[in-house]
């Protein structure tokens, strides 16, 4: 992956749907719920039915539902938003006919340097997180998991992903699709022996990628390299949320579990993306920018290969830093957690709004292109971001999930799912 802007997507929110609400909303500070259980080492089985962890508190616990991965999700939409309100439709800048003021280099600079490939990455690491609830919550079912799971993602590549690529070549509902049912196959050896495994299987493919990311260049698959070539990476940042999924922090059983993973990912990220500015710039000393007769920047293949290896560290950190920082707050800090708390709604609706957001780019800035300015099209992401809060806010009153992830969770159990809450006296 390349450190200049990427196409931002937003999953789908993951998890087992209806059945088990609060088996996809993990994380955040556990409110105590009768008599809290000192926590004891959990199964390393990835949660067989009927075995719970020593600080299970049963009951009650079990339907709790936690605001970490909805708020994470949320505060990625804002990345998500903010990088593909220049991607959908390019700027005047972009084509030259608007020369880059101080103020569009500062703001532009700074969101790219802030979200580009982070928010990416933050949402691959959420949707291996939810692949793993979602897995539980199928086999506490009795249903087969595996299945449900190829169910799953192939509705969401088929009735989304494939749509949407045909008119934004940045969409990742597809490479996401595909991803996840390359995963299916290696989830029972994930969610087996140590908790260790998900992040050893991580590393290799981290190493992996940079190389597979070149020979699927030559291949030149066209359209379709980008829905291929990121696989490893992508599949890497899957398996780092399974490791997550695993922890005992993100039992959605569990109650006031101490840790300190919050902090620490702060810290790693922050170091993660450090390394991965070093990458850079040893990729600056060792192959220096030579243009061929044409004037086309020449990229040999270890410039290539280390450039991948820098984006995958600066997605990594970026997305241990955020989703650390928004734990941290969430369990610290009770203004922020207010405040953090109102993007979860927006957590709750990624697949809506991430396709909404195409089409409203499309309408309002397509007749413009090359014509609006970066600072106007981030002026209309603004607008769209806080429609999309209020979207979100209402509709969660009177509807358990947002429509589209209401019309794909239905498609993948095969029957309607229940949609409108149940208010009772």
């Amino acid at each position: 992956m390349t450190v200049e802007r990427t196409p931002e997507p937003a999953p789908p929110v993951s998890g087992a749907g209806h059945e088990r609400d609060a088996a996809e909303r993990a994380g955040g500070a556990a409110p105590r719920t009768g008599t809290p259980t000192r926590p004891g080492k959990p199964s390393d089985t990835g949660g067989a039915p009927g075995t719970l962890p020593a600080h299970h508190s049963g009951g009650d616990a079990v339907r709790r539902r936690l605001p970490l991965l909805d708020v994470a999700r949320g505060l990625a939409m804002i990345g998500v938003i903010a990088m593909n309100a220049t991607s959908v439709v390019l700027a005047a800048e972009s084509f030259g006919e608007k020369p880059f003021g101080t103020l569009t280099s500062l703001v532009d600079g700074g969101l790219v340097l802030l979200m580009s490939g982070k928010a990416r990455a933050l949402l691959m690491v959420l949707l291996g997180a939810g692949a793993v609830l979602a897995w539980r919550s199928a086999r506490d079912r009795g249903t087969r998991p595996a299945a449900a799971m190829v169910r799953r993602y192939t509705a969401l590549g088929v009735l989304f992903g494939l749509p949407h690529l045909a008119v934004f070549s940045g969409d990742i509902l597809t490479h996401y699709a595909l991803t996840a049912l390359v995963l299916t196959p290696l989830m029972p050896l994930l969610l087996a022996g140590s908790r260790k495994r998900p992040l050893a299987g991580s590393a290799v493919l981290f190493a992996l990628a940079p190389g597979a990311e070149y020979l699927v260049d030559l291949m030149d698959l066209g359209s379709w390299n980008m829905q291929v070539a990121p696989l490893p990476q992508t599949l890497g940042f899957f398996c780092v949320g399974v490791w997550l999924a695993r922890r005992p922090e993100l039992d959605p059983r569990s109650t006031d579990v101490p840790t300190r993973l919050p902090g620490g990912f702060v810290w790693i990220g922050l170091a993660t993306q450090v390394l991965g500015m070093a990458v850079l710039f040893l990729d600056d000393l060792l192959y220096p920018v030579r243009f061929d007769p044409d004037g086309v920047p020449i990229l040999p293949a270890g410039s290539q290969m280390l450039v991948s290896f820098s984006g995958t560290l600066s997605g990594l950190g970026g997305a241990l830093f955020f989703l650390g920082l928004a734990w941290w707050l969430l369990r610290r800090d009770r203004f922020a957690a207010r405040a953090l708390r109102c993007l979860a709604p927006l957590g709750r609706v990624t697949l809506t709004v991430y396709l909404a957001s195409t089409a409203f780019f499309l309408l309002t800035m397509g007749p413009f292109e090359a014509r609006i300015p970066i600072l106007g099209q981030y002026g209309i992401a603004l607008v769209l971001l806080a429609a999309a809060l209020l979207f979100a806010h209402l509709w969660q009153r009177a509807f358990r999930t947002g429509p589209l992830e209401w019309v794909w969770r239905s498609l993948a159990h095969m029957r309607p799912l229940p949609l409108r809450r149940v208010h009772r006296p």
